[in-house]
């Protein structure tokens, strides 16, 4: 999963922008762009487009700028050998 939250919200405060902005801006809802910055939700790649340009740069630049997370993977010791 792509943590692009950290990396969104520098983005917009260094535009000075309010979260309402940019929701405006890209078509979403206050509350999903902040789901965004608090890495709550993914988005299409298409919505990562009106990002770049909302912050005139590219897509590449906002990926490189945020880093994967690598979800944890839990062993079924840890599950309580829960079978589904």
């Amino acid at each position: 999963m792509l943590d692009i939250g950290v990396t969104l919200k520098r983005y917009r405060d260094k535009h000075g922008y309010t979260q309402q902005y940019a929701a405006n801006v890209i078509g979403i809802s206050r509350v999903a762009y902040r789901k965004w910055e608090n890495n709550e939700v993914d988005f299409a790649i298409s919505q990562l487009a009106k990002i770049a340009e909302l912050y005139e740069v590219s897509i590449n630049e906002i990926i490189s700028q945020s880093d994967f997370k690598r979800k944890k993977i839990i062993s079924d010791k840890e599950k309580g050998h829960q079978y589904y």
